[in-house]
């Protein structure tokens, strides 16, 4: 009698286990600039409900929903990206491999070879809610080097890979030209830097 009191409760608990499983959103969030996980905290939400999660840093991320539906309406944040509402069926949660949903993102910032052709190359910075004023040291620097430096303040109108990205190509031109002397005098809160 105990053996099959003890055999039910064990089918009964891994047959609600599975079912649990099966019942997931899963899913990946990926950058369309840099192909991986958006810089920033990636939330996931059930529309209209407190219902959340968060992705790791590597853009993964599973939500168990309130309850089963044909399609979860979600909205998922990340980085200076905003807001993306995201239909998600409940087809894919059977899936082994995650769902891949795609932040897109069109950088319009100015290439580095045209900034470069002008003499207007930038190097651009998230500050404080106010842009901080550069000092006699960054304006010497800025001379030296024909940059300029670009803050957003703490708003900016682009998002941070589109930045980074623009920045570490901008590395790349003063490494050929300047070497690493640049480096030692760069300010250090310049994206993508470190």
């Amino acid at each position: 009698m105990k053996f099959k009191l003890l055999l039910i409760i064990t089918i009964f608990f891994s047959n609600t286990s599975v079912s649990q499983e099966e019942d997931i959103i899963h899913g990946r969030v990926i950058s369309s600039v840099t192909k991986s996980a958006p810089v920033g905290a990636i939330y996931i939400v059930e529309k209209g409900t407190s219902n959340g999660t968060m992705a790791d840093s590597t853009g993964f991320f599973k939500l168990v929903p309130i309850k089963k539906r044909e399609k979860y309406d979600l909205e998922i944040s990340a980085g200076f990206y905003g807001i993306l509402n995201y239909k998600y069926l409940s087809e894919w949660t059977k899936r082994s491999k995650p769902k891949s949903i795609i932040f897109s993102a069109t950088c319009n910032l100015d290439s580095v070879m045209q900034d470069w052709r002008k003499t207007e190359i930038k190097l651009y910075i998230i500050g404080s809610i106010a842009p901080i004023a550069n000092s006699k040291s960054d304006n010497r620097f800025e001379k030296k080097y024909k940059i300029k430096y670009f803050d957003f303040g703490c708003e900016p109108s682009e998002v941070y890979e589109c930045i980074e990205k623009y920045n570490r190509r901008a590395f790349m031109f003063l490494d050929l030209k300047y070497k690493s002397k640049w480096r030692k005098k760069v300010r250090k809160d310049v994206i993508g830097l470190k």
